[in-house]
């Protein structure tokens, strides 16, 4: 199983694999010993949210800590 953080970019496999949507995570909710995850889809209806388990995610696209780093390094880009 892939363990997942808040604001991690994800893929979601549902019904064998015939169904995939990329999604952010946007909130961790423990339950009975596994974890559901509340996750903002980006490509079936963007900006739904939606709550899956955490053993349907089947890749993680981007992890929070690499996007907030990159978004430091633009910002001090930007400022010169």
């Amino acid at each position: 199983m892939i363990k997942v953080q808040v604001g991690d970019i994800v893929e979601l496999s549902l019904l064998n694999g015939r169904f995939r949507d990329t999604c952010k995570v946007v909130e961790i909710i423990p339950f009975c010993g596994q974890n559901d995850i509340l996750v903002e889809s980006h490509t079936v209806k963007p900006g739904a949210r939606v709550c899956f388990s955490e053993r349907q995610v089947s890749a993680v696209i981007s992890r929070a800590s690499a996007s907030a780093e990159i978004e430091s390094i633009i910002d001090e880009i930007t400022r010169g």
